[in-house]
């Protein structure tokens, strides 16, 4: 289910190809995640910046840090990998100097977006243009990156099922965050693991704290009264994905039930406008257009969605402000919320294959009220979270 090496020479080729539409001489790739892109090689950078220099006629390189070397000959097309000593090194042997080395004085040079302040104070003698390259390239998946990525949902669907199925009225953090390492293994016995690409974020964030969805969790909060969200934010070699669930402990009351219908009506919506050639703002101005009219104005926080790759969050952005388009292949989520403050969040949010006429869930978790709401009083469950909270020492 790799990406072949055939694929990884490809996007080199057609970033190669978008540098010469923007006459640049060298485009300056810094990016981890787009380093991890063009050449499908894991590593993680620390303080030690790597490059790749790509140019239309020469050969293109990587220039990274001594030690990692030998690593990144594994990168299946570059033509050449150069070192410099470490961070910090000795004058003259500094990743600084090694870039100047490699970079003509007065060519025309494109740098990332995200390229750091300290690498852009060395480039003071290059009058450089900031694209979004690999970004723009990145947008549409390949048949093998939407494999890799049904193969994330498939684990973030794994993962959200095992937080609602431990979960029961009083359910502490710890137990529910702790079924990360459950689907951990699962994706070690199933398909190996990569450290530095593979990870898995799974748990709940309680009523009311879930009406703050960037809020922290402690592992001694409890989960009572109040919409819960059961998330799972993943990365299965390289590929992310997510699914998040609002669900209850005890039974919802009028307000949030109403909250978790307009949510529902409100995605709705936005899944009515999904196909290639849609406009991601029109799609999220429908959704919070129809979440104002229902009066819940005040308590909206974010946009309606957002794209996935090699990230949880990237382009496209289905926001206000945004010109993205889709188009087929790209993968978004759909995920518009309320936030009662003192009550708690009502959001779902699904990882969505964009087709020519339509769409594809690649989540599929159960989305009503009633399945998503916990009558039982799950004896064993309850035991087994007593056990687990007793090993690290909590009541």
């Amino acid at each position: 289910m790799a990406i072949t090496k055939q694929e990884y020479q490809s996007r080199m080729v057609n970033l190669r190809r978008k540098g010469e539409e923007h006459d640049l001489d060298a485009f300056l790739v810094s990016s981890k995640d787009s380093i991890f892109y063009l050449t499908g090689v894991s590593y993680e950078p620390f303080e030690r910046p790597f490059f790749i220099l790509v140019r239309p006629n020469a050969p293109c390189v990587l220039l990274v840090p001594a030690l990692e070397k030998g690593h990144l000959q594994a990168a299946p097309n570059v033509d050449a990998v150069y070192s410099y000593w470490d961070y910090p090194s000795p004058e003259g042997q500094g990743w600084p100097e090694r870039l100047l080395d490699l970079l003509k004085s007065g060519s025309s040079l494109g740098v990332e977006p995200s390229l750091p302040q300290e690498i852009a104070s060395h480039l003071g003698s290059f009058s450089y243009r900031t694209l979004p390259l690999v970004e723009e390239l990145r947008l549409v998946k390949s048949p093998a990156e939407i494999r890799m990525i049904r193969q994330a949902a498939h684990y973030a669907d794994l993962a959200v099922g095992k937080v609602i199925r431990a979960s029961y009225y009083g359910v502490s953090e710890l137990e529910l965050f702790s079924q990360s390492r459950t689907v951990q293994i699962q994706i070690m016995k199933n398909i190996g693991y990569d450290v530095l690409t593979t990870s898995v974020l799974a748990g709940a964030w309680p009523a009311p704290l879930s009406a703050q969805p960037h809020g922290v969790p402690t592992i001694s909060d409890r989960l009572k009264e109040g919409p819960h969200i059961a998330l799972c934010l993943d990365r299965v070699f390289g590929y992310a994905a997510e699914c998040e669930r609002t669900y209850f402990t005890a039974p919802a009351t009028e307000e949030v039930r109403n909250a978790f219908s307009a949510m529902l009506e409100a995605r709705r919506k936005a899944y009515s406008l999904i196909k290639s050639g849609a406009s991601c703002a029109e799609i999220d101005a429908v959704a919070k257009d129809f979440l104002h009219d229902e009066g819940y104005g005040d308590f909206l926080l974010h946009r309606t969605g957002h794209g996935f790759g090699l990230g949880n969050h990237e382009g496209p952005w289905l926001a206000e402000g945004s010109t993205d388009v889709l188009a087929s292949n790209m993968i978004i989520s759909i995920e518009p919320g309320i936030y009662l403050p003192d009550i708690g969040g009502v959001r779902h949010s699904d990882t969505i294959l964009v087709t020519d006429d339509g769409y594809e869930k690649l989540t599929h978790y159960s989305t009503d009220l009633e399945s998503l709401t916990i009558r039982s009083s799950k004896p064993f469950t309850r035991l087994r979270g007593a056990l687990i909270r007793r090993a690290v020492g909590m009541k």
